[in-house]
């Protein structure tokens, strides 16, 4: 793992808001469980975080996709949360009106109203609203303590076969079964 990136000024809807509050924080958490459940959100955020980014994207311009968009990353990020909070996520119906009530814990301290505002869903999504959240997302994707290239792009896929040996690895030094990676590999 890298170390953690220098702060880097905010945008306006994020100030003030942790990105990923306890990942490094120094909570005892059996070893094997937090391996696998960082490298579980690593990977999450990777693949389907980074490829949500490029569906935003490309629905710059066409937005009701674009909102759609914002409810798929969302939901992504409340799945993100419970593995990282090392509770099993709810199903993918319940996932929207949970964050929106509740918030996040371990992707981001905030509230619901909060989260509500920080990813835009209570607005239209314009290019200019394309542009903010896609920012947003970037500061998450830059706060995680490791590099997460975008998994999809061809000439990235020597970094993501080292993170998945390194991930072997990690999960060799903490005695924990590396068998959740075959399903994550297959996702891709």
């Amino acid at each position: 793992m890298r170390s953690l990136p220098e702060p880097s000024p905010c945008s306006p809807a994020t100030r003030g808001i942790r990105w990923l509050p306890r990942i490094d924080a120094g909570y005892r958490f059996a070893a094997g469980e937090h391996v696998t459940s960082t490298i579980t959100a690593a990977w999450l955020l990777m693949t389907e975080l980074r490829a949500y980014i490029e569906d935003l994207a490309g629905a710059r311009d066409i937005p009701d996709a674009a909102a759609l968009v914002k409810i798929k990353i969302a939901e992504l990020l409340l799945q993100v949360d419970a593995v990282l909070g090392r509770v099993a996520a709810p199903p993918e119906m319940h996932r929207l009106p949970m964050l929106m009530a509740y918030g996040l814990g371990d992707v981001a301290a905030m509230d619901g109203a909060t989260a509500t505002r920080v990813l835009g869903l209570d607005v239209a999504t314009d290019a200019a609203e394309v542009d903010r959240l896609t920012a947003v997302l970037e500061e998450l994707l830059a706060a995680f303590p490791s590099d997460l290239v975008d998994a999809l792009q061809p000439e990235n896929q020597g970094h993501v076969l080292r993170f998945l040996r390194s991930a072997n690895k990690a999960c060799e030094r903490v005695g924990c079964d590396a068998g959740f990676l075959a399903p994550l590999m297959t996702s891709l």
